[in-house]
């Protein structure tokens, strides 16, 4: 099937999550990335979870998940045979995707300015922490530095500490950017015919992520006004995540929603109460609103509460398990979950693609294992020899 990248070769140097995601964006619709690691692997090989608990290199569910649909060699780029067998891939290839430290790819012969002479509209996509100069580019970064310095005083309760939101969210959101941003470089290098290198800072994307960072931003040049965690709400109004019989649900609650939760809970007096001056911050009626709601909800699964708000359109929600994502009904009937099986680790299910596009996604292969493509890549491909191969292996540069 021809997708959409299926004419564009990506070498990916990168390790960690933003530019294996970002490469793995690409593969799923098509373009054929190899993904380049070093003899030792890639570091996420060496985080879990693993099958069974047991560490396993070619088992790693972070790994299997950033690198599906890739074609995978070793190469140590620091010796010379290493280097040297990349620039023959910079030849062929259209986009170099790499996370170094800025100035290393220099250091080893393999900064921009040399692999425009590989290729003369190749594209080289640098993702790093702080980007490629300014007082900070030589520290190194993490999903939680990122979100601290991007505004996490903004998230959690006002009375206790600032909070970070779950997982590797930031770094997931980097991939995200720099898949965008690499494929406008790819285009542009394609039309333009000349390279393009591309430099993309984590801490810079932290602040423009799908929060509340560009508002407060924007509030601050406007007022001067400093950012503040506040509480979810204080008026009579729910607000927030609520138990209810077998879990928690989340409920949103604005004054013209008022009179849906009203109805949801049979009490629609409450409408009459919030009407009168300052009923909305009443705290006699936000005592008897929350009353109202927690019997309501105690006598609820989180089925019931979203299907019975729902008949009202008030907006209340499940908080799910990743059990209950992963059998919801919407999400199973759009295919969502794909299911791969891996020569290791066995099936596993998958998020599925970002978007639906005409001949765009496909399962091709799961992530490759360590080496797995270096005879069909360097020696079929690039046309060195069992002899060969076994040389290259001999010095460490495979």
């Amino acid at each position: 099937m021809d997708q959409l990248f299926s004419d564009v070769r990506i070498l990916d140097l990168s390790d960690g999550i933003p530019g294996p995601f970002c490469a793995r964006i690409f593969a799923d619709y098509g373009a054929d990335v190899i993904k380049v690691e070093p003899p030792k692997g890639d570091s996420t090989r060496r985080r879990g979870p693993f099958p069974g608990d047991v560490p396993d290199i070619e088992a790693s569910a972070l790994y299997l998940h950033l690198n599906r649909n890739k074609r995978g060699i070793t190469l140590d780029l620091e010796t010379d045979t290493g280097a040297s067998l990349l620039r023959e891939l910079v030849a062929t290839s259209d986009i170099v995707i790499e996370s170094f430290a800025p100035g290393h790819m220099d250091r080893l012969g393999l900064g921009f300015e040399q692999l425009r002479q590989c290729k003369t509209n190749v594209v080289l996509a640098s993702v790093t922490p702080f980007g490629q100069d300014g007082p900070y580019a030589q520290y190194q970064g993490a999903d939680i530095l990122y979100y601290a310095l991007g505004g996490m005083n903004m998230t959690g309760d006002p009375g206790l500490y600032p909070i970070k939101k779950a997982a590797s969210m930031v770094e997931h959101q980097v991939g995200n950017a720099l898949s965008v941003a690499t494929a406008a470089a790819f285009f542009s290098a394609r039309h333009q015919g000349r390279a393009q290198h591309l430099d993309l800072a984590a801490a810079e994307v932290a602040q423009t992520s799908v929060d509340r960072r560009v508002q407060l931003l924007l509030g601050h040049a406007y007022t001067g006004e400093c950012s503040r965690r506040e509480p979810l709400s204080s008026s009579a109004l729910p607000m927030g995540i609520f138990p209810c019989q077998d879990g928690h649900v989340q409920i949103v609650t604005t004054p013209a929603w008022a009179d849906r939760m009203a109805k949801a809970l049979g009490r629609p007096e409450f409408m009459d109460c919030l009407a009168k001056p300052g009923g909305l911050y009443s705290p006699e009626l936000k005592g008897d609103i929350a009353s109202a709601l927690d019997q309501w909800l105690m006598a609820r699964t989180r089925a019931e509460a979203f299907a019975d708000a729902l008949a009202h359109q008030w907006p209340v929600y499940p908080v799910n398990s990743v059990e209950d994502l992963m059998e919801d009904e919407h999400f199973q009937s759009r295919e969502f979950w794909v299911q791969q099986d891996h020569p290791v680790a066995g099936p596993l299910t998958y998020p599925g693609p970002l978007a639906r596009i005409e001949d765009g996604f496909a399962l091709r292969y799961p992530a490759p294992r360590l080496g797995e493509h270096n005879r069909e890549i360097l020696g079929a491909q690039l046309g060195h020899t069992n002899t060969d191969l076994s040389r290259f292996a001999g010095v460490g540069a495979i």
